[in-house]
């Protein structure tokens, strides 16, 4: 069986000593290590996940701004457009009254050429074909 006596006591006192010093020579620094190391672990990974959405924000704005900007160039684009058609508009408007009046000017220059002709005809070549005709008529009779 099992005596009790002094060195079991001695054994337990030694055993007893021996875990605290092994407690403040090993355990304790082992376990400040695990703990910094955690500490410094978790705020790694808190920073990490603040740059992350930092990034996010940025690469959303980013996209944003982007989007913002075409926008405006594409309305800008269409005011060019648009301008752009109403000045070709605007110069086919003035070709076609130009060569309305042109096409005008000219008619009006074909019907006094023409009222010119008809009256010369008139005056000049009717009467000379009449005595023609007179005179074969009578040549002949």
């Amino acid at each position: 069986m099992i005596e009790f006596n002094a060195t079991l006591i001695v054994a337990m006192l030694s055993f007893v000593v021996f875990m605290f010093i092994m407690n403040a020579i090993f355990y304790k620094p082992i376990l400040n290590i695990i703990r910094k190391r955690e500490t410094y672990i978790d705020q790694n990974y808190t920073d990490a996940k603040d740059f992350n959405q930092k990034a996010q924000d940025l690469a959303e704005d980013h996209d944003q701004k982007l989007n913002e900007a075409k926008e405006i160039e594409r309305q800008k684009n269409v005011q060019v457009l648009e301008e752009l058609q109403n000045r070709s508009f605007d110069k086919i408007q003035k070709a076609k009254e130009n060569s309305k009046d042109e096409i005008q000017q000219k008619k009006d220059i074909l019907t006094q050429e023409k009222n010119g002709v008809q009256e010369r005809i008139n005056n000049e070549i009717v009467p000379d074909v009449a005595s023609l005709i007179t005179e074969k008529i009578l040549n002949k009779g």
